[in-house]
């Protein structure tokens, strides 16, 4: 019997802010990773829009040589929302300031449910 995977604890190794750079080449798990990271309100990605690879793609060599390509499955974020073809948007498009960043991370995490308001996004 195979052992069970490996699973995240339920703490983060920081409370500090992340920064995530993204731009058109960000996909596959990197793009995976900054996903989850903005929807669970851990960090904020900075720059443009990721790839969009939100596919998950096996391939088949047939016997005449050809080939076949088949989805499997699609990525989504934490929240559901479906990154294939259009990729993710960042928060923004330079480093912000720090107030800007502890504002937008406040504000994602108000809207997540995360926090209570009044408290400081950044502990």
């Amino acid at each position: 019997m195979a052992a069970d995977p490996p699973k995240a604890g339920e703490t983060a190794s920081t409370r500090l802010p992340l920064t995530v750079l993204v731009n058109e080449h960000t996909a596959s798990a990197s793009e995976i990773l900054a996903g989850a990271l903005k929807d669970n309100c851990r960090g904020l990605l900075v720059g443009t829009r990721t790839y969009g690879k939100g596919l998950i793609q096996s391939v088949y060599e047939l016997s005449d040589s050809s080939g076949l390509v088949i989805t499997v499955g699609k990525y989504l974020t934490p929240r559901g929302v479906d990154i294939d073809r259009f990729g993710i948007a960042p928060d923004f498009s330079s480093q912000p300031a720090p107030t800007q960043a502890a504002e937008a991370l406040n504000a994602c995490r108000l809207s997540a449910g995360l926090q209570q308001a009044g408290a400081s996004a950044v502990s």
